[in-house]
This record gives C-alpha cells, structure tokens and sequence, in this order.
C-alpha cells in the first residue's frame, strides 16, 4: 500500500486526489490541508438546501460536492485530512459500515492519545473526548474502493461554519450554539496545535501498525490526469447541484446523537416554523419560529408531547402534523 504525504493543497485538490486514487485503484493513505477555506456536502446532499451558495461565492469560498457519504463541513487549513483507499475486496475490508469506520479509525484514535487527547470512537463515525467531537468522518464506495475520508480538527471557525449552511438567522443561532457545545479542537484541548509533520508521521506509523509497511506514492501522469478529468466533471453544475436524496425537513448534524431539525407546516394561521434540538437522540427543546402563530394551540402542552420522544425525524414530522391538526380543531 502507498502513501502521500502532500502537504497543503488548492482545496479541490484535497478531494480530486483521493477520488482519482479510488478510480485508479490505488490502495492508499492520503495525508494533506487545504490552502484555502471551501464547503464540502455529501454525495446525498442537496447543495442547495445545505450552503448559502451566494454567501459562499462572495466571499471566495469554494464549494464540492464528494461521492461518498457524510456530513455539510467548512473546511481550511486548520484541519489535517487523512484518506484511506482500500479495494473493497481486500479481505482486511469489512463489509458493514459500522465496523469498517470502527476499525480504520483506530489509528487515528491512537495518534490522538500519542499526542496528549483521550479520543474514543463513537458509532457510526465521530472521534469524541469529554462528549464533544473532534474529528468528522464520512466514507463511501468510489470505483472498486472503500474510502475513509476524515479530518483532525486542529481548529475549527464555528462562526464561518454556522455564517455559510442555508439556514433561517433563529436556527444558525442555535447551530453555532451546539457546535460550540459539542465540537472541541486540538488547540482546546491543549492549548497549542502541534506541527502538522509531526502529526503526519505519528498518523503514518499508527496506520502502518495497523495495516502494514507503506511505500511511498507519487503524484505521476496517470493519477493527475484522472484528477484533471474528475474536475472537469465536479466541477459543472450538472453534478454540484443535481439534487440529492429527498428529506423531510432540514437536518443539521453536529456530532453523532447532537441534531437540529427545523420544518415549516401549513396551518389555518399560516406557516409556521418548528425547530427541534436532538441530544442523545431524544428531543430536548422544542421552539417556534412564529410565536404568535397558531394562537389556538396551547405551546406549552404541544411541547411536553414531544420533548423527550426518541428522535426520527419521519415520525417526528407526522407527529407534529397529528399534532397541529388535533389542536387546531
């Protein structure tokens, strides 16, 4: 298995390279940062109902849209990327996703401890310490591979995040609330950011105990042409913007069991905007975004029949329609 070692990059770089690595069936580890801050959404994604596109295109912040799974992020160089590209018949693979986040990201958990932070591995892919994350992870199929893309949050721009996903100001309040709740950095924990290289090399000889003796890859002809081809395709606007998987609602992730879901339902009144705060995958708060909406309908009672349910946000949805309209009667 190789491994590159790259430095920072131009952001879409960062991501070109381990998709044209998958393609090419390069079995691999990918380390490097981005030069410039970008987003980046989920193969499932609707970029649209995500981003603030236009606030993104004001202020230079590019934005890609991968083929494997995971989250809506900002990324910037304030984050170290680690990407592994295995065939997914290697039989160090395993097939369920639980286990192969489970296994590939010990490493990382133990380059987290080498380096002072008690890191542990939360299903289905965060890195948590004290209950907060610090690390995202996604992975997915490209090709004839599975890919593990993650990142180790040195720092992170809570405001920059929560400023570029699409979202009402009541609900990027509460984003930026619960991130800076749930989300803890290198720099938090330790009060300074080690050397990135000496990050790299303690990530390279964890992954090397653990998989086997790398060798060293190289940027040749055939793996940067089918980067410049794979640019070529994600970067039209058939493929940034082609909608994703229909959702009910608007899901925004903050670590695993931390969620926000926000809805707008049609009532006699008008629209009216719920928005649900998830810990532990149960509801804990629930708030309205037209207070002096459904004047008819006690909020206090409509509350308590929901704080405390386990969260799916199928069942939610159809739980606060049953709702409004026995209330509404």
């Amino acid at each position: 298995m190789k491994y590159f070692n790259l430095g920072e990059l131009n952001w879409k770089q960062t991501q070109l390279i381990y998709h044209a690595l998958a393609y090419k069936n390069i079995e691999s580890l990918v380390l490097n940062s981005p030069k410039e801050s970008f987003m980046c959404v989920g193969l499932p994604q609707n970029p649209q109902d995500e981003i603030d596109i236009n606030y993104c295109k004001k202020n230079n912040i590019g934005i890609f849209r991968r083929e494997i799974g995971g989250g809506t992020v900002l990324l910037d160089n304030n984050q170290l990327f680690y990407n592994l590209i295995v065939n997914r018949n290697n039989p160090i693979v395993p097939h369920f996703p639980e286990r192969f986040f489970k296994k590939f990201l010990q490493p990382v958990v133990q380059t987290y401890h080498e380096i002072g932070i008690s890191a542990e591995f939360r299903p289905l892919c965060d890195l948590i310490v004290n209950e907060k994350k610090i690390s995202g992870n996604g992975g997915g199929e490209i090709g004839e591979c599975k890919v593990l893309a993650g990142n180790l949050l040195l720092d992170f721009n809570y405001e920059g995040m929560a400023r570029a996903i699409s979202s009402p100001d009541s609900l990027r309040g509460k984003f930026l609330e619960l991130m800076r709740n749930n989300i803890t950095t290198v720099k938090k924990e330790l009060n300074i950011i080690p050397k990135k290289e000496e990050i790299c090399s303690t990530l390279v000889r964890k992954f090397e105990d653990f998989i086997g003796t790398f060798t060293k890859g190289k940027l040749d002809t055939e793996i940067t042409k089918k980067m410049s081809e794979l640019d070529k395709l994600y970067s039209s606007d058939k493929w940034l913007y082609q909608r994703g998987t229909n959702q009910i609602g608007r899901e925004i992730k903050v670590r695993e069991g931390v969620f926000l879901f926000h809805k707008s339902f049609g009532t006699k009144e008008g629209n009216e905007g719920i928005t649900c705060e998830i810990e532990k995958n149960l509801i804990k708060k629930v708030t309205f975004t037209n207070e002096y909406l459904l004047s008819n309908i006690d909020k206090k009672q409509f509350k308590e029949k929901l704080v405390g349910l386990k969260y799916d946000r199928n069942i939610l949805s159809n739980k606060i329609l049953e709702l409004i309209k026995k209330m509404e009667l």
